[in-house]
């Protein structure tokens, strides 16, 4: 069923005047709509600056075919999570420790602090930092390599992203980004291994990258590599010749992300920001791409 939204509003400029609308029809992709959403969607679809304020008035449903492309609420940037969500007892990485999630500051024990009706939550959290969905910096493999705070921030954030699509394959080779335009852009590798997250199968045959695909996105010149695997190396042995190879050359890798399977081939922002620590080469980040 089709849905549209009714409503006035009310636009008022920091610089006097304003704008009112009666009546006004919108097209939606779902059955309902916040206040803000349709505020910014006003703003941003009429193109208006020096915005004060936004009142929506009357607002009510209808069911009845679409005019135009429904609204988006987004305002035509979709974001897609690609993170794992990390809670209290998960299990990254057989043999390190869950992360543990509590209260430094409940909000009962604030109480006291506050006048009444004031209440604040201060969480503490242990964890090593290869937790949840992570990104990995030189330093994790080299002890003088480029740490978190050392990394740019252009490194981490809106790069050009290809997605390669390794379903159903253990071992993925060089052939995967052979004739493919990879050079400067986030190699985002899909396996969909994702779907055992949380498991114990999650840590058993797991897809990974050889040295040879390694070397070759090396000499492509990509700048982040990234796997919705157990780890972008095979673990059955004791030596890591991806993260070598790669960290080597300063290419980040991002390892345990999900949702992949999301993502177009190409025409995608991938940003997985981690915060500025000194002396750290891994860190939890909430990856994700961002849509055109």
């Amino acid at each position: 069923m089709e849905h549209r939204v009714v409503f006035d509003f009310a636009v008022e400029f920091t610089n006097g005047g304003g704008v009112q609308g009666q009546d006004f029809r919108l097209d939606m992709e779902g059955e309902t709509i916040s206040d803000q959403e349709l505020a910014d969607y006003i703003v941003a679809d009429l193109r208006l600056l020096m915005v004060e304020k936004v009142t929506i008035l009357n607002k009510f449903y209808i069911q009845e075919k679409h005019k135009r492309e429904p609204v988006d609420p987004d305002n035509a940037k979709k974001l897609i999570d690609l993170s794992h969500t990390i809670f209290d007892g998960l299990i990254t990485y057989k043999g390190l420790p869950a992360p543990v999630i509590c209260d430094f500051l409940s909000r009962e024990n604030s109480k006291a602090k506050y006048e009444e009706g004031t209440e604040f939550q201060i969480g503490k959290i242990e964890m090593v930092s290869n937790t949840g969905t992570y990104i990995d910096c030189p330093f994790h493999r080299y002890a003088h390599g480029k740490d978190l705070s050392e990394v740019s921030l252009a490194a981490f954030a809106n790069l050009d992203g290809v997605t390669i699509n390794a379903v159903g394959v253990m071992e993925i080779g060089v052939d995967y980004f052979k004739n493919k335009e990879i050079r400067n852009k986030a190699v985002i590798v899909r396996t969909d291994w994702s779907r055992h997250w949380n498991t114990d199968a999650y840590f058993e045959n797991h897809p990974f990258i050889n040295r040879e695909a390694a070397e070759y996105l090396r000499d492509c010149g990509v700048k982040l590599v990234g796997i919705d695997s157990h780890n972008i190396d095979d673990t059955r042995g004791n030596n890591r010749p991806v993260h070598t190879v790669l960290l080597g050359a300063e290419i980040l890798i991002v390892e345990h992300m999900c949702n992949l399977g999301a993502l177009p081939e190409a025409g995608f922002l991938f940003s997985a920001v981690p915060p500025k620590f000194k002396g750290v080469g891994t860190f939890p980040v909430r990856a994700f791409a961002t849509l055109a």
